[in-house]
């Protein structure tokens, strides 16, 4: 109930409020209903399952050409050039950039969420200008010449009778890049070094990967919980779970721990591709549960099964680097090789 519905509940930060210096435009993520209900109308449509559907051949499509730009080396390096292209090649495609674009804004993102002291003076500041900079641009084409694309949609629909603000389409822009990416990057990349870890498991996804895919993927999203958590803000004095909250308090959800909650997963520190039913909240829950969760599921699918059937024997080259982040749970860089 806290995650979503609850009354005295809500995801809005009063503190923060004062910070904005555009007015009272925010970013979707940082609104409650029913604010929030109008603006995630405005593209829900387009993340549901019937229309995603109709995209599966596009995502295996992108899957296959990104495992074809490295399969001939032997040798890659795993997030940026496989498990970071998917995600940011599918996000550039619905916004009708190019390819090459939408890798270069994910790396802006990858520098909003580190952790400012390994990073130089200002840089998520000047990562999220560029992105700005980058999604005028996207306003002034679109506008000039719209199309089928999810940002020609957006800059034409309404809310309560107007058009969004440019301000307004930035925050979804900005939003819509940096939330289409992280799971699934971090799933892809996070995913296969915890298999590669747990070869019993591989093992056995590799023996049938028809049968075993679809449990697999959401085990390992259940295992790897790539969103660390959310927060919330207390708007009335409330009791839950026998703990007396007061209205300003803030309230942490995190989503490693209730992944790995023994009351709500059997053997819940084992690693079980096999496991059902598997009521993982890596996508979150509620109002603001995951928009895309079923095209990163489809996305995470298609790589997955490009890379365990044909990037053999898939080992580490080197030592892992971890995001130094207290928000996104992830790997920066895995180098491996492979045969064929």
């Amino acid at each position: 109930a806290v995650f979503s519905s609850e009354p005295t509940i809500s995801i809005a930060d009063p503190d923060l409020a004062q910070q904005n210096f555009q007015g009272d435009a925010k970013m979707m993520l940082m609104m409650d209903p029913p604010e929030h209900t109008m603006h995630r109308k405005l593209i829900s449509r387009e993340f549901t399952q019937g229309p995603v559907r109709e995209y599966n051949r596009r995502i295996e499509q992108l899957a296959t050409n990104i495992v074809d730009a490295v399969i001939d080396r032997g040798e890659c390096e795993f997030v940026s050039e496989v498990a970071g292209e998917m995600p940011s090649f599918v996000i550039a495609d619905l916004m009708g950039i190019p390819l090459s674009d939408g890798r270069e804004l994910y790396k802006l993102t990858e520098i909003i969420h580190s952790a400012p002291e390994t990073q130089a003076e200002n840089a998520a500041a000047n990562a999220v200008r560029k992105m700005f900079e980058y999604g005028q641009e996207v306003i002034d084409t679109k506008r000039a010449k719209p199309s089928e694309d999810l940002a020609s949609k957006l800059l034409s629909a309404e809310i309560d009778g107007r058009k969004l603000t440019d301000y307004e389409f930035l925050l979804f822009f900005m939003l819509l890049i940096d939330a289409g990416g992280d799971t699934t990057r971090n799933l892809v990349a996070t995913g296969m070094y915890e298999l590669m870890k747990h070869p019993d498991q591989l093992a056995l996804l590799l023996s049938n990967i028809d049968e075993y895919l679809p449990t697999a993927r959401d085990e390992l999203l259940r295992w790897t919980s790539p969103v660390i958590y959310m927060r919330r803000t207390v708007k009335a004095d409330t009791i839950l779970a026998d703990q007396q909250l007061h209205a300003g308090d803030k309230v942490v959800m995190y989503y490693g721990s209730a992944n790995r909650d023994s009351a709500m997963f059997e053997r819940a520190g084992e690693l079980n591709i096999t496991r059902t039913p598997n009521k993982h909240i890596a996508f979150g829950g509620g109002h603001h549960v995951c928009l895309g969760q079923w095209f990163a599921r489809l996305e995470i699918d298609a790589i997955l099964r490009e890379v365990l059937t044909r990037m053999k024997n898939l080992k580490p080259a080197g030592d892992v680097t971890w995001m130094k982040s207290n928000f996104i749970s992830g790997l920066t860089s895995m180098p491996v090789y492979f045969g064929r």
